[in-house]
């Protein structure tokens, strides 16, 4: 049973939530967001943005509102009834169409007055409701944070044609096969293909290029990330000589592969050092990988480049900084995605336990804990050395296997390389000396790795059965995706197993709440434990011992 309030928010018990994951059909994550989970309960929050990307995805309010009647117990607050139908009746009624060398803003009359209304007040002159092209992405970005989406109908300009081929015949699995059809019918243009690490995102990237058989940029969130696709591009595809490349402030290539801090550099007078001679060259397609972390600085180029087809990548469309509309509106709605366990249950992924253990802080660090701001706390929670000893007995109870140890804050991570010699990745590792140590995970040469922050993203360990994370970024969810995600790979029948190190009675109880909440939607079940189930800690002296 689920509890509708007139606000939009929706309160389903976890079991139930879990139950509907073997309906995709029937989640009410199509059509709204999974902001906090509480006491097995999960709360939903329907918005307008919500609305719109199942609108988008073919959904219609009756089918909304179907499923909540049958679900909710009644009665169905109007005020929710009214703002289904209201936002979901919004989108199409504003589209925007290509005419000549201008684009126009077509639709019923209500929703143009209020459109030219917003548009005029922002210093947009219409001049006949027809615009030049390159408004198109900031008119359609400001009209959604206004409350009014627009259906992109103008559609795409050819870049410059590739010869792309796959090297050894198509290696896309069914669900892959499937993303690709759903991002390549999509009329606008743009899409978002929303897959688990591990699930093989890139290989969907890698159909879309052979697809479109035309110029290509792909952005991927740093160097590392930047060099798996060119080894991909290399290993899957067949290109003409020296067709791909990664950019580093020179030429461009047919192919090329940036960085989102190369792209939104600047100069010592502020002004973007790079980002002009993106937006000028022709590009048939541009991908955006982990477009969930897509910073503000490269809406502009997002905005820029709408005449291409785009295609955003991601585990989790999540953003703590709430600018899913403008995700939303300048790559596009989600065309494609799949709950996790589905995947597991297929056998592409790994299978999961997640666990959260609560270490108790030593006397002393409790004492300053307790006088701390709440700033302080978070520190000094995440450097409790307790967890340092319970991390050295996980590894020694996961013996043989590969362990990846995960961290935010760096002292901590240095205190334990240092007592273990288990070799620690960080900002500071040289990318030579990166490779070779994620190399020799692979192969087995090293089964203890640390990683810093560097490890959250595009870090390519199939190898890893058994994850430990010390401390993270304030609860974030996308951080969540990207650390569990690494665990994925299917390792024959070995159960990979996240741990969650998290200080008992402290601000991290609160925050781990919010990474629970990621995990069960996506539909794993999540146990907490005492540290006492893995070790007795005494003082944190046992952590050199």
């Amino acid at each position: 049973m689920w509890f509708v309030q007139a606000d939009g928010t929706v309160w389903i018990p976890a079991a139930d939530a879990a139950a509907d994951l073997t309906a995709d059909a029937e989640r009410v994550g199509a059509f709204a967001e999974l902001v906090s989970e509480q006491d097995h309960v999960l709360r939903y929050r329907i918005r307008p943005v919500t609305l719109w990307q199942a609108a988008a995805s073919g959904w219609t309010a009756r089918q909304v509102l179907q499923l909540l009647r049958a679900r909710a117990k009644p009665p169905l607050p109007l005020s929710v009834q009214e703002l289904v139908v209201r936002e979901m009746g919004k989108w199409g009624r504003l589209r925007l169409q290509r005419v000549d060398e201008c684009v126009q803003l077509v639709g019923d009359s209500e929703a143009l007055a209020a459109s030219e209304r917003i548009l005029l007040e922002n210093g947009f002159d219409l001049r006949g409701r027809r615009m030049p092209l390159a408004w198109r992405g900031p008119v359609k970005q400001l009209l959604a944070r206004r409350g009014w989406p627009v259906m992109d109908e103008a559609g795409m300009d050819d870049g410059t044609a590739v010869l792309i081929g796959w090297r050894d015949g198509d290696p896309l699995r069914p669900y892959q096969q499937d993303a690709l059809h759903s991002f390549l019918q999509r009329g606008g243009g743009g899409g978002i293909v929303v897959l688990p690490c591990g699930a093989g995102k890139t290989l969907v990237g890698l159909g879309a290029m052979v697809a479109v058989g035309q110029s290509t940029l792909i952005v991927a969130p740093n160097e590392a990330a930047g060099q798996q696709w060119l080894s991909a591009i290399t290993r899957f595809l067949q290109l003409p000589p020296d067709a791909a490349k990664l950019y580093r402030g020179r030429d461009l290539a047919p192919i090329t592969i940036t960085t989102y801090s190369r792209i939104a550099a600047r100069d010592r007078r502020g002004h973007h050092v790079h980002l002009s001679r993106f937006t000028a060259s022709r590009w048939g397609l541009v991908i955006y990988d982990e477009v969930h972390m897509l910073p503000a600085p490269l809406f502009r180029l997002a905005a820029e480049l709408q005449g291409v087809r785009r295609l955003g990548l991601t585990a989790t469309l999540v953003r703590e900084d709430g600018a899913e509309a403008d995700v939303f509106t300048l790559i596009g709605p989600k065309c494609y995605g799949l709950p996790w366990r589905s995947l597991e249950a297929a056998g592409y992924l790994a299978k999961l336990k997640c666990i959260e253990l609560r270490v108790p802080l030593p006397p002393d660090l409790r004492l300053s804990y307790e006088r701390a701001s709440p700033r302080e706390r978070h520190k000094l929670a995440a450097h409790n050395p307790n967890k340092l000893a319970v991390a050295r007995r996980l590894v020694q109870r996961h013996a043989g296997q590969s362990v990846l140890i995960l961290g935010h804050y760096l002292e901590p991570l240095r205190s334990l390389s240092a007592a273990t010699g288990w070799p620690l990745v960080s900002g500071d590792t040289p990318q030579s000396e990166r490779r070779q140590l994620y190399e020799a995970f692979r192969d087995g040469a090293v089964r203890t790795l640390i990683l810093s922050r560097v490890g959250n993203v595009a870090v390519d360990l199939p190898s890893a059965s058994v994850g430990i994370q010390l401390s993270g970024l304030f609860g974030s969810r996308q951080e969540e995706a990207q650390r569990v995600g690494r665990l994925l790979r299917p390792q024959g029948d070995t159960m990979a197993t996240f741990y969650t190190l998290v200080s008992a009675d402290t601000v991290e109880e609160r925050q781990a709440r919010r990474r629970q909440m990621f995990l069960t939607e996506q539909g794993y079940e999540y146990e907490v434990q005492g540290a006492e189930s893995v070790t007795d800690i005494t003082a944190p002296e046992e952590v050199m011992a």
